[in-house]
């Protein structure tokens, strides 16, 4: 018995990702993919490392898919989780330009970058 494959309507990426993996024969290892190891929520580790997060980088688009990405800071914990699809931030007073709210009236889809925090290593000799 073989697993169904995922249906195109349902699986997730863009119809060029699709049109890659079947040029290169790798449908069945996307299709793994996105099968375990991709989610359409926050789960609770996601949710915990969100809530210490001091910085994230935001992606937008305008409507011709013109990109900009910027920084976005605050204390720990700036970023809150609402529920397991929507988190909000405070947008403070930046240098006036609105890109990211601008591209975001024309086109809703964004990314957020988070980081680890990683230690500080002293490496004085």
């Amino acid at each position: 018995m073989t697993t169904p494959s995922i249906s195109q309507q349902t699986m997730p990426g863009s119809r060029g990702e699709h049109d890659l993996q079947e040029r290169y024969g790798n449908q069945k290892r996307a299709e793994g993919f996105y099968r375990n190891q991709m989610l359409s929520y926050l789960n609770p580790q996601m949710c915990t490392f969100i809530a210490r997060q001091e910085m994230f980088f935001l992606s937008t688009a305008d409507g011709h898919g013109e990109c900009d990405v910027s920084f976005r800071a605050g204390e720990a914990g700036f970023v809150h989780v609402l529920n397991e699809k929507i988190l909000i931030y405070p947008e403070y007073r930046g240098n006036g330009v609105t890109a990211s709210l601008g591209n975001i009236t024309e086109n809703p889809h964004a990314g957020l970058l988070f980081l680890p925090r990683l230690p500080c290593v002293n490496n004085t000799k």
